[in-house]
């Protein structure tokens, strides 16, 4: 019988974003090292058009929802009532897989310092390896009230003590770990499954439009205005501009207030074979980076998959971008400046060789650094014990 490794600490596999895919694709990364792995998810948080089966398996990973339940429901109790049944559904689990001699150890993904001390709690009482998973320095990123900006001090100043293993996606949160000497510390930059990107239908193009393109969340406003910005001094009357994100009012007033607002159009809720559509048929990726901690700290999952996509990426050269880029595989920005930034779109548009040796070797670069494989091996070699 194989060891199995438990995934623990978020809540939505196998839907979401960037930290649900991380944890996936490092699910993965272990199968292909001989273990077995089941994500345990103490709670559902989906909703009811979006809900999938308690128990499953997704592309081989085991799942379960410990609450008995992936849906969040709407009433106040029950869905604390299921939180705590939740809870103790997960200690269970925990228990039965130690008791069959099949735990080998802990994988942490998790926004939330009680959830580190838990798990490393978890991990103690059943004698097996607890590593934490971090993708974000949360003292450098603004807005949290007040609790929750006491959590994430938490997180950021003690959470190394309360691990065996620590893997960090950024040499930023390498430094931040200092002294750290209890046990392997690794690096694993942002990662993606290059083989599945071969298995979408992309020769149907979703837009006919020719097209740069942004992905980000809405929280990232000021970064989404950037692109605005920088697409209206590119002053390209044949292109157009879609952005990938939430249509706020906010977004709204600020698209009609461009004197091109007819160019540039707003997606919502695009579904991951879609998504990937729009990556392969674009002109360029945009994907700007402040020069702040908090980019400095984060490596944006969407790094990768643009890599996959084998076209050009438009980026600064902040934080990890210049770890892996230089000016043969990507069009790098010295400055958050967007003049800068439209100055790469115009040259893309007026050098189409060139664009595509530079996306070509954008795709070799992604393949060997960011392929989830590549990491198999240092993942397996946490969880062996010395």
């Amino acid at each position: 019988m194989k060891k199995t490794i438990l995934s623990v600490g978020y809540p939505s596999f196998p839907l979401g974003l960037a930290q649900v895919q991380r944890q996936k694709l490092l699910a993965k990364a272990i199968l292909l090292g001989g273990y077995e792995v089941t994500v345990l998810c103490r709670y559902g948080i989906h909703k009811q058009s979006d809900a999938i089966a308690s128990k499953g398996n997704f592309e081989g990973i085991n799942y379960i929802y410990c609450s008995g339940s992936s849906i969040r429901p709407d009433g106040y109790i029950k869905r604390n009532l299921l939180k705590i049944k939740g809870l103790f559904g997960e200690i269970n689990y925990f228990r039965s897989f130690a008791k069959s001699k099949q735990l080998a150890g802990i994988m942490i993904s998790t926004n939330s310092f009680h959830n580190i001390l838990f798990y490393f709690l978890i991990g103690k009482f059943f004698g097996v390896t607890t590593t934490v998973d971090n993708v974000e320095h949360w003292t450098s990123i603004k807005g949290y009230k007040r609790l929750t900006r006491i959590e994430k001090y938490l997180y950021d100043k003690f959470y190394f003590l309360f691990t065996d293993n620590i893997i960090c996606i950024s040499d930023f949160l390498l430094r931040k770990v200092g002294a750290f000497k209890k046990g392997k510390i690794i690096k694993i930059p942002v990662i993606t499954d290059f083989d599945k990107f071969k298995e979408y239908n992309t020769t149907k193009r979703l837009i006919d439009e020719r097209y740069f393109l942004y992905c980000g969340s809405e929280v990232y406003f000021e970064v989404i205005e950037f692109v605005i910005s920088s697409f209206e001094k590119a002053r390209m009357n044949n292109m157009i501009l879609i952005l990938v994100t939430k249509f706020s009012k906010k977004l709204e007033d600020r698209i009609r207030k461009s004197k091109i607002e007819n160019s540039i159009k707003v997606l919502s809720g695009v579904p991951y074979n879609d998504l990937v559509n729009l990556y392969i048929n674009s002109e360029a990726l945009l994907i700007p980076m402040r020069d702040t901690d908090e980019d400095k700290a984060r490596f944006p999952h969407k790094i990768s998959e643009y890599c996959a996509s084998g076209r050009p990426i438009i980026v600064n050269k902040v934080g990890e971008i210049n770890n892996y880029f230089d000016n043969t595989n990507a069009y790098l920005c010295s400055g958050y400046d967007e003049q800068e930034f439209a100055d790469a779109m115009q040259k893309i548009i007026s050098e189409p060789e060139q664009a595509n040796i530079i996306a070509r070797k954008s795709y070799e670069t992604g393949y060997v650094v960011f392929n989830y494989k590549t990491y198999s091996n240092s993942l397996i070699s946490l969880f062996i014990e010395k």
